[in-house]
């Protein structure tokens, strides 16, 4: 039986705005590279229904402006890419020379959820 499609997910909670995204674009290389179907970038804040400056959602929305300006187009296919209330997930493009797995390291979370 052929093996199903590799989906990759990253989690963005915790992470300030700026590393959240360079995390994302970093992880969205590399499961092209490591020959990924998809993956989902994991951002929260399904119940901001509006792009916002300050506080929750700021990751959800950037991401959102990045998908839609095309940051992902090298790797991803932009019709293919669903916005979910909580995360994104993007088809990734199919990588002829893909290697073994190689993911870098994760940078530390600023912040950390309250349970």
């Amino acid at each position: 039986m052929p093996p199903g499609p590799r989906k990759a997910a990253v989690d963005l909670h915790g992470h300030d705005v700026r590393t959240a995204v360079r995390l994302a674009l970093n992880r969205v290389a590399e499961a092209y590279g490591n020959g990924y179907d998809s993956i989902e970038l994991i951002h929260g804040a399904g119940d901001v229904n509006e792009p916002v400056e300050e506080g929750r959602g700021r990751i959800k929305w950037e991401l959102r402006r990045l998908a839609s300006g095309g940051a992902f187009d090298r790797y991803a296919y932009p019709d293919r890419t669903w916005l979910k209330s909580g995360s994104i997930e993007l088809t990734l493009r199919k990588n002829p020379q893909a290697r073994r797995n190689s993911w870098a390291d994760e940078p530390a979370r600023a912040h950390f959820k309250r349970r």
